[in-house]
């Protein structure tokens, strides 16, 4: 190591060793630092060594003093020149047209550097106002000496604006007219792989150097917004895949879907979109997934082996070494987890101080932090992507991924869809070894930015769905994009003045509601276990409360109906004091009265629709006529004491009574599938039962064999003696 002093005072350390090649400043005061940055611009272009300093500098300069006083600094430099360098020419002027003074050169090698600063790093100048108006006042001092030239390397006019960084949300408008269905279920998930990519690409490329030092100092995201938004989009999207595989009754159901995040994954990697594939691995492996021993039992092979192969690549264990491997060889577009290089950032700068002997900077810190922080920062410096974005569908993800869910709520109904059959499952949530602990302790989305999100998505589902262009989405439309929000509650819930359509207000109002976690009291019911005496369906499913007695759950204040299941599900305010009103409104599905004209002439006109089309079916029933003529008879008679009155109009009935079909066939179907299980099981028993036989068989002719050679060894040993 090589110390260099300056009238005394200790200015630089070198190294023979360098972490970066390149680099082998070992630690610097910072105008020895600067100087050494101006002095590699000579005539010729950089070499590579001098070009790994100058970006090292540029890129690490905030960690230890801000942009605006190295702009200033580079300004004294400039004016201090006469006095600093020695110019050897004779009754030299150091005008700017005499090359060959010393000064002027010097002169030239600050622009240069300005200028490189300026290519290399447009968003410092862009986001940092200060900056900008330092570079101006060298501008001026070069055009007040007439040095047009080198004021042409300091102009800022070819700065990008960088508007994108300022803003939280997400946003780009997209030219690409394509349609793409907004439905969960008929999405494919390499399209939607795409606009997660996105999604993330968006988000990351927000994140600047100033955030990424503050957390690595702090350890905090305090007044971190924008890196505190990208966890949170990867807590969110981790609790979204939960919810959605969650969301499915059956086995099979779930297992689908878990199936279409795997290819999801696959797509990802492909992409190499790592921290949106941590997201969804980790989603997937959780351990109120991991217990659902049903569900994998439904899983194909191949979803599996891809499960256990991305389990392995992302693993935690030597530090995320098998990432890290992958990761490097990656070219080209690429995200990076941001949880593994936020802990390597907290990690460095725990363990090597900014500062050594003599108060200089630690540049050999700043060398190696620069590695961790280019890779960070890449991503603001590229602008094509290799996905197109569909801003309808991003809407969409972008306000499921908002809804937030506690780690209990989830696990709890994880247990309510396979209950704890063994003491084996663990008793409360834990999370697998890939997650870190970067993010946990991550706020919900402030309000203002879901109000934004609310009105965007709700505007991409209108666009997409209202085809009439009426304002209204209808019951069928409303059951087509439900599947993309898990537990969402009933199209009636929604429907809040009861006209049979949901309007752009009511929709928003609902989700604005089911967000807001300060109003999570006011949504809060009081349940009991009720019996009733007429069909009466769930709040939240929209199912009927099925049983003899105590069929359902109903609240003391506001009056709704839930099954005991989908009770602590129920997302809609409770509002006391309106229990008789709204209980026969919602859960018998009669209508309001005070209706409006307009609202009373559409539902008319729905009921006369419908009346045609059940019509149309019984032409083409035939001889099914009658037994249908029995059930609508049987219909008349449950609810003939809630018949509509003279002078209102109601389309409530026959919905409840298509629902009450529904359900008679999801039973029957239940039964069926009831039977073919315990004929499966019989089967199974018949198989324990051959087993068992064939173990007697093995463990007769075990014994017989022991037998047969402890004789042998008896006749051997009485020969021998």
């Amino acid at each position: 190591m090589q110390v260099v002093a300056h009238r005394g005072v200790l200015c630089v350390m070198e190294e023979e060793k360098s972490v970066v090649v390149g680099v082998c400043i070992r630690a610097a005061t910072p105008d020895r630092l600067i100087q050494i940055c101006v002095e590699n611009f000579g005539p010729d272009e950089l070499d590579e060594q001098s070009e790994e300093y100058c970006r090292v500098f540029f890129l690490m300069h905030q960690w230890f003093m801000k942009s605006e006083e190295l702009a200033q600094a580079f300004i004294d430099f400039y004016q201090g020149c006469d006095e600093t360098i020695t110019c050897d020419l004779p009754d030299c002027q150091h005008l700017p047209i005499n090359d060959d003074c010393p000064v002027q050169q010097y002169k030239v090698k600050i622009c240069r550097a300005v200028r490189y600063w300026i290519q290399q790093n447009p968003v410092h100048f862009a986001m940092d106002s200060p900056l900008r108006k330092a570079t101006d006042r060298l501008g001026q001092l070069l055009l007040a000496e007439g040095n047009t030239k080198l004021k042409q390397l300091v102009d800022l006019s070819q700065v990008p604006s960088y508007d994108w960084m300022r803003n939280m949300s997400v946003r780009n408008p997209s030219n690409h007219n394509r349609k793409v269905s907004l439905v969960f279920n008929h999405l494919e998930p390499e399209e939607l792989a795409d606009q997660l990519t996105y999604l993330e690409y968006k988000a990351f490329r927000r994140i600047h150097f100033s955030d990424y030092k503050n957390y690595a100092v702090t350890a905090s995201l305090k007044e971190n917004p924008k890196l505190e938004r990208s966890i949170g989009l990867f807590n969110g999207l981790s609790q979204w895949v939960q919810c959605m595989i969650l969301s499915k009754t059956t086995p099979q159901q779930r297992a689908d879907v878990i199936t279409k995040f795997s290819n999801v994954s696959k797509r990802l990697r492909v992409l190499q979109n790592f921290n949106t594939l941590m997201a969804i691995v980790g989603g997937l492996t959780h351990s109120a997934l991991a217990r659902l021993s049903k569900t994998n039992a439904c899983l194909p092979s191949e979803t599996q082996k891809t499960l256990m192969e991305f389990t392995e690549l992302l693993s935690s264990n030597n530090n995320f070494s098998n990432y890290r491997k992958v990761y490097h060889q990656c070219v080209d577009f690429k995200i990076p987890i941001l949880g593994v290089h936020l802990k390597d950032l907290i990690s460095l700068h725990t363990a090597l101080p900014d500062r050594v002997e003599g108060n200089l900077i630690n540049f050999r810190k700043m060398a190696q932090l620069s590695l961790m922080l280019q890779e960070l920062t890449r991503l603001q410096r590229v602008d094509n992507i290799p996905v197109d974005a569909n801003m309808d569908l991003v809407n969409t993800l972008r306000l499921s991924l908002d809804l937030n869910y506690t780690e209990d709520e989830i696990y709890e109904l994880s247990l309510a869809r396979e209950p704890r059959g063994s003491v084996s499952s663990p008793t409360t949530p834990t999370k697998p070894v890939m997650f870190a602990d970067w993010i946990s302790g991550v706020s919900p989305p402030d309000p203002n930015t879901i109000n934004k999100h609310v009105h965007d998505m709700v505007e991409a589902v209108f666009k997409n769905y209202d085809h009439d262009k009426d304002r209204f989405i209808s019951h069928a439309e409303f059951e087509a994009i439900a599947g993309n929000f898990p537990f969402i509650d009933s199209f009636y819930v929604l429907d809040a003045d009861k006209d049979g359509m949901i309007s752009k207000d009511e929709m928003k109002t609902y989700f604005i509601r089911a967000n807001c976690h300060a109003l999570r009291n006011s949504f809060k019911h009081a349940f009991h276990e009720t019996t009733y005496f007429k069909p009466t369906f769930c709040i939240h499913c929209t199912g009927l409360l099925w049983g003899i007695i105590k069929q359902g759950w109903k609240c003391k204040e506001c009056s709704i109906n839930a099954h005991k299941h989908c009770k602590d599900l129920v997302v809609m305010e409770c509002r006391k004091g309106m229990a008789a009103k709204r209980t026969d409104s919602i859960s018998n599905g009669s209508v309001s009265n005070d209706l409006t004209y307009s609202a009373k002439r559409k539902i008319s006109q729905r009921h006369k629709q419908a009346q045609l089309l059940a019509q149309s079916s019984e032409n083409k029933a035939g001889s099914n006529t009658g037994m249908q003529n029995n059930q609508n008879n049987q219909k008349d008679q449950v609810f003939q004491d809630d018949g509509p009155r003279e002078g209102e109009f109601y389309e409530e009935q026959h919905l409840l009574y298509d629902r009450w079909l529904k359900s008679e066939e999801a039973r029957e179907q239940l039964i069926a599938e009831n039977s073919q299980l315990r004929a499966r099981l019989e089967v199974a028993n018949d198989q324990i039962l051959i087993l068992k036989s064939h173990i007697g068989v093995i463990r007769q002719n075990t014994i017989a064999f022991i037998l047969e050679q402890m004789d042998a060894l008896h006749m051997q040993r009485d020969s021998e003696v």
